[in-house]
């Protein structure tokens, strides 16, 4: 059974890392950023939390990312279309490359909180 209270609980680490990355983010690089690698890297950060907090189902992981786009989002539909449209580009080669970027940027980060994330001010 998915414990949703540890799932938001881990969306919003994952939140609060991204919300960091557009703080520390020029806003012209921010806008010139292609949106499937932001959706990518967005959903790579919260799958690596998920990794991380050894949740083994895949529902369970899904739920995560589902969670997490729900408070990057702060409204429910947005967060739902965020959801959708994950789901629809996973194959897309920009997806992807956000998507490992974002997730081994967290994973640096959960081993180490001295480094500063940089993935989508690199992009």
């Amino acid at each position: 059974m998915v414990d949703f209270k540890k799932l938001e609980e881990l969306a919003r680490i994952g939140r609060d890392f991204v919300s960091l990355q557009f703080r520390l983010t020029p806003g012209e690089v921010t806008h010139s950023i292609d949106h499937l690698y932001v959706l990518g890297y967005c959903f790579g950060v919260l799958d690596a939390v998920g990794q991380r907090a050894q949740l083994q189902e895949s529902v369970e992981r899904l739920a995560l990312v589902a969670v997490g786009f729900f408070l990057l989002m702060s409204d429910d539909a947005k967060g739902a279309g965020m959801m959708r449209q994950a789901l629809n580009k996973q194959d897309d080669p920009r997806f992807m490359e956000g998507s490992l970027r974002g997730g081994n940027d967290m994973l640096a980060w959960l081993a180490d909180t001295t480094k500063v994330p940089n993935g989508l001010s690199a992009a």
